[in-house]
């Protein structure tokens, strides 16, 4: 018995030795993408390919799911557009009643002025003439002090008849001729005196007259000036009703706003993580490999780094920069440089290669969230592309040219010399205007170039990562890298 416990013993120590010398550390799950993209991307070897089959099928589930939920973000995107557009037209209704009701207000203050100068001229009327009349009352008043004094001592000299005095006290013909003619001179003075009083008095009359009707003419006046005062509250008070209106709206608006962009920066990200899931395009990658090898076959893809141009190729010319490298003005990531210019303008080659992949299908006007380019072999939000290997100055490059015109895109397999037309700038994809967004990746020495086009796995990314997760050269990582564009080309 003690034997046999000593050969369990024996037994289990051996088991337990074993066990320390062939325990294998496990791998890291499927969700440490830069693991796994490292080890399953180019050559992968015959021990790990049961793994990377595996990730494969764990990346086609991530795509299905992401794409659910981009497609739920798109709902929401397209609903809460449908109420700005909605916010937008109200905003815009009540603008114009507030444009229509200010318009209607700065008419009624331009009456109201022309009433006021209109009421100050009528005062200056009723000065004058209250001037004029003034002017007559005293000349009346003095005048009529004159005859009632002369009437006063004609009564005081004469007694009851005073031409019966005075010609009886005429003491010959001459003298009575005399006094006569001296009567009739006082008579007539008189008689004049009189007709200038009436005269003066008729005139008094008719300017009071005038005066009591410029005042009725200013009593109008006034009164019309008060109804258009009235008009112009009343069109106040609903410009204020309006405006407030108004600011509701725009509240709601700012609201909507800020809703868009918390769906935008969603979309944004889950576009980022579709684009990382997406390490083998959709397209038949056999199908290029297969065109690759033919080239070779063929000597096409050795002659290109020895045929290949010293300098980089301006690739939009006439275009100018909407949003640079690394990042855009809100903040948010951005791996390439967007040459701007109108729907239709040639996008060149940057250097002698091959056209790896394109990708064609999409409209030419996408939009912000526009998720097309996957569907025909592309990077999502990339719309109508192409992606190409390049030797430049002796090292090799991938190249990436986004948002293309629809059937502008060059074909896969096509040989590039340095400004070969690869395609026309677009709106295509995830796009807010009509750009070539391009993105440079550095692969090594050009010498790589025909062994690299046969052996490309498909990865959109050149192996340097999307969004949060890659490899810039800049920041110290070799090759494969993203380079700036501006570095480049001059910027």
């Amino acid at each position: 018995m003690k034997k046999l416990f000593q050969i369990a013993a024996a037994l289990t120590l051996a088991a337990s030795n074993m066990l320390n010398v062939y325990t294998v550390e496990a791998e890291p799950d499927y969700n440490d993408t830069e693991y796994w993209e490292d080890k399953c991307t180019g050559q992968v070897a015959s021990s790990d390919r049961a793994a990377c089959d595996a990730y494969a099928e764990f990346v086609r589930n991530q795509k299905s799911n992401l794409q659910s939920r981009l497609d739920e973000i798109e709902s929401q995107r397209t609903a809460i557009k449908a109420d700005l557009e909605t916010y937008a037209a109200q905003i815009a209704g009540y603008q114009t009643q507030i444009d229509e009701l200010q318009d209607l207000i700065n008419t009624k203050q331009a009456e109201i002025d022309a009433k006021q100068i209109e009421i100050d001229n009528k005062q200056k009327e009723i000065d004058s003439k209250q001037k004029e009349i003034d002017e007559t009352e005293d000349e009346v008043d003095s005048l009529r002090e004159k005859v009632k004094s002369r009437m006063s001592n004609s009564q005081s000299s004469m007694r009851f008849n005073k031409y019966t005095d005075i010609l009886l006290g005429a003491s010959s013909f001459e003298d009575l001729l005399r006094i006569i003619n001296g009567i009739s001179a006082i008579a007539r003075y008189d008689q004049k005196t009189m007709e200038k009083l009436v005269e003066l008095i008729n005139k008094l009359n008719t300017q009071k007259q005038e005066l009591l009707a410029v005042k009725a003419e200013m009593v109008e006046v006034k009164k019309q000036m008060q109804t258009v005062k009235d008009e112009m509250e009343v069109a106040k008070n609903e410009l204020q009703i309006q405006q407030n209106d108004l600011q509701v709206k725009q509240d709601d608006l700012i609201v909507l706003q800020a809703q868009v962009e918390v769906v935008f920066e969603a979309a944004k990200e889950k576009e980022a993580e579709m684009r990382a899931a997406s390490a083998q395009i959709a397209a038949d990658i056999s199908s290029i490999t297969a065109r690759m090898a033919a080239l070779a076959a063929a000597g096409e893809l050795e002659t290109i780094p020895t045929v290949s141009d010293s300098s980089w190729y301006f690739p939009v010319p006439g275009s100018y920069r909407s949003a640079g490298t690394w990042a855009y003005s809100s903040g948010y990531e951005h791996l390439g440089y967007d040459f701007a210019a109108a729907v239709g303008t040639p996008i060149y080659a940057v250097g002698s290669g091959v056209v790896l992949s394109s990708a064609n299908g999409c409209s030419t006007y996408g939009g912000l969230g526009n998720m097309c380019g996957y569907q025909f072999g592309g990077a999502y939000g990339g719309g109508n592309q192409v992606h190409y290997l390049v030797v430049v100055n002796g090292s090799l490059y991938g190249i990436a040219a986004y948002h293309m015109q629809l059937g502008s895109p060059i074909a896969s397999g096509t040989l590039l010399a340095p400004g070969t037309q690869i395609g026309n700038v677009g709106s295509s994809g995830n796009s807010s205007g009509p750009h070539c967004h391009i993105e440079i990746i550095y692969l090594g020495d050009g010498s790589e170039f025909s062994n690299y086009a046969q052996t490309w796995n498909g990865d959109l990314a050149f192996g340097a990562g999307w969004q949060g997760s890659n490899r810039k050269c800049d920041a110290g990582y070799g090759a494969p890298c993203r380079i700036r564009p501006e570095t480049v080309f001059g910027y």
